[in-house]
């Protein structure tokens, strides 16, 4: 199985969860689409210099859903191409889970297609409550395995008793906002249900 970062939403933390994963542990990263002017693994290479980069198997120029920017390049986006060499690879997503790639295809079937276990982000913010438990939900109806929780930001004690609750889910980590990435991954063990899964 491989490991899908998936995120509530656009910029939720999904590139910054994947860097500390691949700092923490020997494994591939595959940025699944990249659009716009932005590189994810450019990212993750910084942070995590040793973790085995995936070139994106599809890389649009206009920052938009992967659907829209293939449609803007006359890109016909092909998803048998959605596939990995082999297993245990962190795979990232992007934008939330119902974002369009191609004809009745969305990044919620891309995780299912991969054979991956989505590791859900959410970025503290109001109504991350709601954006949580309709991803899980999705995620559920689609009998996608849910790893687990990443919480980017800072977040009262009562409400991740409350996501917990509502969900079924465990919180595995909150990585709380930093000037410093690369000392909060230092000192951030990585979760066993996440290990489970890559190693």
């Amino acid at each position: 199985m491989n490991l899908f970062i998936t995120g509530t939403d656009t910029d939720a933390g999904k590139t910054t969860v994947s860097a500390w994963i691949c700092s923490k542990i020997e494994t591939t990263y595959l940025k699944l689409v990249q659009t716009g002017n932005d590189s994810d693994s450019s990212v993750v290479r910084n942070f995590a210099p040793h973790t085995r980069i995936l070139p994106e198997i599809y890389k649009l120029r206009e920052p938009l859903s992967a659907y829209d920017a293939a449609r803007i390049e006359g890109v016909n986006i092909d998803v048998k191409n959605f596939k990995t060499p082999h297993d245990k690879i962190v795979i990232e997503g992007a934008g939330g889970l119902c974002v369009p790639i191609a004809d009745n295809f969305l990044m919620i079937d891309a995780i299912k297609k991969m054979n991956a276990g989505a590791l859900l982000v959410s970025r503290s913010k109001l109504g991350m409550i709601n954006h949580i438990l309709l991803s899980t939900s999705a995620l559920k109806n689609k009998n996608i395995p849910i790893i687990g929780i990443v919480i980017s930001g800072n977040v009262e004690p009562q409400l991740v008793d409350t996501i917990e609750h509502f969900s079924s889910e465990k919180v595995l980590t909150i990585l709380p906002e930093s000037d410093n990435l690369k000392n909060l991954f230092a000192k951030t063990e990585l979760p066993n249900e996440i290990m489970e899964v890559l190693k």
